[in-house]
């Protein structure tokens, strides 16, 4: 077993999978601001940030043998950053027994981080973090429940809770006065992103039924 899979084997072992929030620091570099376990080598996860920030894509997965790593690149808006934004991850780390977190699911995760609102996260607040976690461990992490991660019903209800998830936002935004024309394209995106999701579902089930 590798070093990092030791360091983090406790954890998985206990939990559906370990949550790490990350930020690309323009100043300090790739560093860690959460994570849902202790961590012994801060390095790796600043080693897993720069593999992430080195591809164009929002979603990266990095395989570790024993274990792998999801990541999902979030845009907060920061007027005082270079290039007006701050980019943040979402890590999940994950036991290879247990399959790839759909993406549709990705996109509530990343909906109840953007819900605790740019001034929160932007100041790094750690009981925020808490309390994020708090909320997605109630949804995913439970060790004693199957996470229903294959469930055709669960993937269509998490669809349908990320679309309505950004729709609020845009509407909490625009009552703010704090709604950027890209922060709605952005979202706008991501909800298409999750129809498509919806839309894979219901053609596998409907394509598995067909065969039996």
């Amino acid at each position: 077993m590798s070093d990092p899979y030791l360091n983090f084997k406790e954890g998985l072992d206990k939990y559906q999978f370990i949550l790490i929030i990350g930020k690309y620091d323009q100043i300090l570099g790739p560093r860690t601001l959460y994570s849902s376990f202790p961590l012994k080598e801060e390095q790796f996860i600043k080693n897993l940030l720069r593999d992430a920030l080195n591809t164009k894509n929002k979603f990266v997965i990095l395989d570790f043998s024993q274990f792998y790593s999801q990541i999902c690149k979030i845009e907060i808006e920061d007027p005082s950053a270079r290039g007006g934004k701050q980019l943040y991850s979402l890590i999940i780390l994950r036991d290879v027994a247990y399959p790839l977190i759909p993406i549709i699911h990705f996109r509530r995760i990343e909906m109840e981080f953007l819900k605790l609102g740019n001034k929160q996260i932007l100041s790094d607040d750690k009981k925020s973090f808490e309390k994020f976690f708090s909320e997605i461990n109630e949804i995913y992490m439970k060790k004693d429940e199957v996470l229903p991660l294959e469930s055709f019903t669960m993937q269509i209800r998490s669809g349908i809770n990320t679309i309505q998830g950004f729709c609020e936002l845009i509407l909490e935004g625009k009552e703010q006065g704090n709604l950027s024309e890209q922060t709605v394209v952005n979202y706008t995106e991501m909800m298409l992103e999750s129809c498509k999701e919806i839309t894979k579902s219901i053609d596998e089930m409907l394509s598995t039924n067909s065969i039996k």
